[in-house]
């Protein structure tokens, strides 16, 4: 009975709490004998935990969409009070800047109403639109136009580099002064490093250009640099603007590259809307820019914009809506397929509902690491139904969404960078532009082949498995 009464006991819950108990005295009169000893690093340990759980805290307090927070956590995490003091830094030395305030705008329906609530812009007028499905195209009417200038010039592009196209584009800037423009160029310092030099500044300037770059590429390394201008703006005596793909390179017109035919795509468009895209240039020239509602126009149109930290998630939150109130197709264009939960998710529901999702990527890829990624997103969007090709000429770099009646053309990619880290822009275009971007999406549909997804090595997945996971940041 003895036995018994102590084996029972020995399992019971009290006996238990006995031994939990015991163990923590036992550990109290330990840290009484060995804390004082060690008692600078028990500091400096908890000084780390504070530094990691501040900011974290700052991470999820800032709005960021779920992907990105998960990223900046799992860095702080990785590097202990270096990544923590790293993004307190990052967020507390931000600076707001282009904001667009467009006076007497007028809250719409539809689209126009989320364009309006986030950033601002309204829908504008203009009068003629050209779609541009090659570099060649594109060139040959900006540097008319540019030539034709009277009284301004506004450009500002990600990447400007040296060869044919700038050489180009000086001899009409040249023309545009000796009529009297007055010339403004954005260079982002990023996109542009090792591409344009002080000898390609100086030229500009020598030409009479107003040059600013964009967060110049230093060596100390400073956090706003994650921030870029991956905008491509050309605003002519406010009359007509040109966005789209196209940097100032000779890659975009196929005179030299390095990863086959660079298949790109922009628009051209006459009219009020011109203005509203200079006053996006000037929100970034002067920090922040207020402009009037641009009058007249025979057709409509609806531009947006990001300026992140000031303005950011606005063509995330247009595509994820188009999207998801598709009902016949969703046509997109892009060189990267990373964009998130959000709009996977409503690429998946969009393909689950009987719509026609047909994505092109590149079959030539400029980065393989981007393309790694790619490759990732597609083998998941393609076991719900999504129809995915590769551009089998050479690079992918058109950036354009199209659901049934409207075309979403503009600078953004599907990728984390651009919804969400960079300065872009866009317009909303419905009607017969429309359509020949859809004509175009299918002529280079019938050049592409179906992306097939191949089984990956343990390695591989690994490798991808850590790019998902920090893809939000790069």
């Amino acid at each position: 009975m003895a036995c018994l009464y102590i084996v029972r006991n020995l399992f019971s819950l009290n006996f238990l709490y006995l031994i939990l108990i015991a163990a923590e005295i036992a550990a109290i009169i330990f840290l009484c004998w060995w804390l004082p000893s060690a008692l600078p690093l028990a500091v400096g340990f908890i000084a780390v935990w504070l530094s990691d759980i501040f900011a974290a805290v700052a991470v999820y307090s800032r709005g960021n969409s779920p992907e990105i927070n998960c990223s900046l956590i799992l860095l702080i995490i990785a590097l202990p009070l270096v990544g923590a003091m790293g993004y307190l830094l990052s967020a507390f030395k931000k600076q707001r800047r282009g904001l667009l305030k467009v006076k007497g705008a007028v809250r719409s329906d539809g689209f126009g109403g989320i364009c309006g609530a986030l950033c601002g812009t309204c829908s504008c007028g203009y009068d003629k639109a050209e779609y541009f499905k090659n570099g060649e195209e594109f060139f040959s009417l900006l540097f008319k136009e540019i030539e034709k200038a009277e009284k301004s010039v506004c450009l500002e592009y990600f990447i400007v580099g040296r060869g044919q196209m700038f050489n180009r584009l000086i001899s009409a800037i040249r023309v545009a002064r000796k009529n009297g423009a007055e010339v403004k160029f954005i260079i982002d310092g990023i996109g542009s490093a090792f591409k344009t030099g002080r000898k390609e500044i100086r030229l500009l300037r020598s030409a009479g250009v107003e040059v600013k770059l964009f967060h110049r590429l230093k060596p100390l390394f400073y956090t706003g640099l994650n921030n870029r201008d991956h905008r491509k703006i050309a605003v002519i005596d406010d009359r007509v603007v040109f966005t789209g793909g196209y940097n100032i390179g000779d890659e975009y017109a196929n005179v030299e590259s390095r990863f086959g035919y660079w298949k790109d795509a922009g628009v051209a468009l006459y009219g009020g809307v011109a203005v509203l895209f200079k006053g996006m240039f000037l929100s970034v020239w002067n920090r922040g820019y207020e402009t009037e509602i641009p009058e007249g126009g025979k057709y409509v149109c609806q531009p947006y914009y990001d300026s992140p930290p000031s303005v950011s998630g606005v063509a995330e939150n247009l595509f994820t809506t188009a999207i998801s109130s598709a009902r016949e197709r969703v046509h997109v264009f892009t060189p990267y397929l990373c964009a998130g939960e959000r709009i996977n998710s409503a690429l998946t529901l969009a393909a689950m509902r009987g719509v026609d999702v047909r994505i092109i990527i590149p079959h030539i890829p400029d980065k393989k690491y981007a393309f790694e990624l790619t490759k990732s997103y597609a083998a998941e969007l393609i076991e719900a139904g999504v129809k995915v090709y590769e551009y089998t000429p050479g690079f992918m770099h058109a950036k354009c969404l199209i659901c049934d009646g409207e075309a979403f053309i503009g600078t953004h990619n599907f990728d984390f960078r651009s919804l969400r880290l960079n300065y872009e822009c866009g317009v909303i275009l419905n009607g017969e532009i429309c359509e020949t971007a859809d004509k175009d999406f299918w002529n280079c549909a019938r050049l592409s082949s179906p992306f097939i997804v191949k089984p990956a090595s343990r390695t591989r997945r690994v490798y991808r498995f850590f790019l998902r996971l920090f893809a939000p940041l790069f």
